[in-house]
This record gives C-alpha cells, sequence and structure tokens, in this order.
C-alpha cells in the first residue's frame, strides 16, 4: 500500500467523489468528481487504446494499485460493452485549479477563513468583555464619565479625564490580547482547530508537515497581532490588520501575511493527532 504514490482516487465508498490517498492511507479530504466547468473537463472521456487492454495506474507510472475497501473494483475492465477507460482523475484540467498544499490537502477558502474569523470573534468579545469587567472595571467606569462630560461639553472634565482613561485603555487592550493570544495558541496546539474553525471545517497545520501546531509556530503565528497593544499610533495597525485578513484573496498559497510569518497553511478538514 505504501508503494502507491499519493494524489486524488476515486472514493471507494462513494463514487460520485474523488478522495486524497496520502501514500499510506486514505485521508478525510474529498472533491466532488464532476467539473463545475465539466466541458473543460476530460474525466469520463475513454482514453485511445485498444478494447481491453489494461490501463496503467492512475498516475501513469503503471504502479502496483493499494488494496482497501471497495479499490479492486475500480481497477477492472469495464461491463456492458464501455470502449476504453476513464481518463484518470489526475489528470482532468478542472483539479488544477484546486489549491493545495505541497502533499495535496485542498487549501480552505477566504470565505470560510473569514466565517471563522466570525464566530471566534463573537466569543472572545463576550469573553473579554466578562474579564474586563472582573480586572478592569474602571475603564467601564470612567469610559461612561467621559461620555456624560462630552454630552455636556464639560471641556474641563473631559481633559481631566483624558490621560486616566488612557491609562485603563492600555490595561483592557492587554487583558484582551493575553486572552485572545491564550485562546488561539490553546486551540491551534491541540486540535487546530478554535471553535470557528470547527463550525466551518477547517483547521491549521504547518507548510511542511500536518497534526497541531506546536508551540513555537503557534506563538510566531500570533506575533504579527502584537501590534494591537499600540493601536493609538497613527493608522499603521489599521492597514496591516486589513491587508492581513485580504491577503489570502490574492495569495497563491491562500496565506494571511501572519501565515506567512509562521510558516502555516489553512486548510480543509480536522487535522491527524500527534502521537506521542
Amino acid at each position: 500500500m505504501s508503494q502507491h504514490p499519493s494524489g486524488w482516487y476515486d472514493d471507494p465508498s462513494n463514487p460520485d467523489l474523488l478522495r486524497y490517498w496520502d501514500g499510506v492511507s486514505w485521508t478525510n479530504h474529498t472533491a466532488p468528481k464532476k467539473s463545475p466547468t465539466a466541458s473543460q473537463s476530460t474525466i469520463g472521456l475513454p482514453q485511445q487504446g485498444q478494447q481491453g487492454q489494461v490501463p496503467t495506474d492512475r498516475t501513469g507510472a503503471g504502479a502496483s494499485v493499494p488494496q482497501g475497501s471497495g479499490w479492486q473494483t475500480q481497477s477492472q475492465v469495464p461491463q456492458q460493452g464501455q470502449q476504453g477507460y476513464y481518463q484518470a482523475p489526475t489528470q482532468a484540467q478542472w483539479m488544477h485549479n484546486i489549491r493545495t498544499t505541497a502533499d495535496g490537502v485542498p487549501l480552505a477558502s477566504w470565505g470560510k477563513r473569514f466565517g471563522a474569523w466570525l464566530v471566534d470573534g463573537i466569543i472572545l468579545a463576550i469573553g473579554s468583555y466578562v474579564l474586563l469587567r472582573l480586572f478592569v472595571p474602571d475603564y467601564f467606569t470612567m469610559f461612561q464619565r467621559l461620555i456624560d462630560a462630552a454630552s455636556t461639553n464639560n471641556q474641563a472634565a473631559i481633559n481631566s479625564m483624558v490621560s486616566d482613561l488612557a491609562g485603563e485603555a492600555v490595561k483592557a487592550g492587554l487583558v484582551s490580547w493575553v486572552f485572545i493570544s491564550l485562546y488561539c495558541i490553546a486551540f491551534w496546539t491541540t486540535t487546530a482547530q478554535t471553535p470557528g474553525k470547527m463550525a466551518l471545517g477547517i483547521s491549521v497545520r504547518r507548510v511542511d508537515a500536518p497534526g497541531p501546531l506546536d508551540l513555537v509556530t503557534a506563538v510566531r503565528r500570533r506575533l504579527l497581532s502584537a501590534l494591537q497593544l499600540v493601536p493609538f499610533v497613527s493608522g499603521a495597525y489599521a492597514i496591516v490588520f486589513l491587508l492581513d485578513g485580504l491577503w489570502p484573496l490574492w495569495d497563491d498559497k491562500r496565506q494571511a501575511l501572519h501565515d506567512k510569518v509562521a510558516r502555516t497553511q489553512v486548510v480543509e478538514g480536522k487535522q491527524p493527532r500527534q502521537h506521542s
């Protein structure tokens, strides 16, 4: 089994899907067999050759086919007078449009990443509010006093409260940043999925290896967000934040800026558990 090369093949359990073989076993990564651009696909077209000729393996290399549930029936000669054989799925033109990692795992779309960010954002906003009420209660009190002073146009009271509120805002920012960092790093290093990623069916992994992130990679991936500690310094943070979020839209590896810093990618499906 391990001698057969990795790649996309007919799903042994579902004839309408392709499933990724990693060279050792079947993975959880699947794709529809029929392309939306079916007119450009070669799937289903007979290959040139004599009728009844046994084709080479799916990669064209002539290697032995791995054994497993449903696999042997796919290499048998077609019945009922069908001529030729289906083109190997790996040769279909539409498959080249599926962006994958170096080892063939499909990359998550920007839409799924954004959806996961929204789910996590709601969770983090609620959690941050609770923590700020516990650890920085004066932040909300002073902020309300500042609003009241502004509504009455009391400039003297506003000036006296600005510096104090700035100090409380720094404390609030630190508490929020630490909470968000612990939230992200804890999930990245255990399941490779935050709750948002779980809901959208995606996960994060290293560029060169599957599985949850190691601690060093997870911390490095979080480093770019350290700019949140200085949101009042010009508009640099807003620009970096926007670029970071939109970068996967045009990046050929669908990486955000923090992915490039940490050498990570967000992919479809779960990550395999690390065995100690």
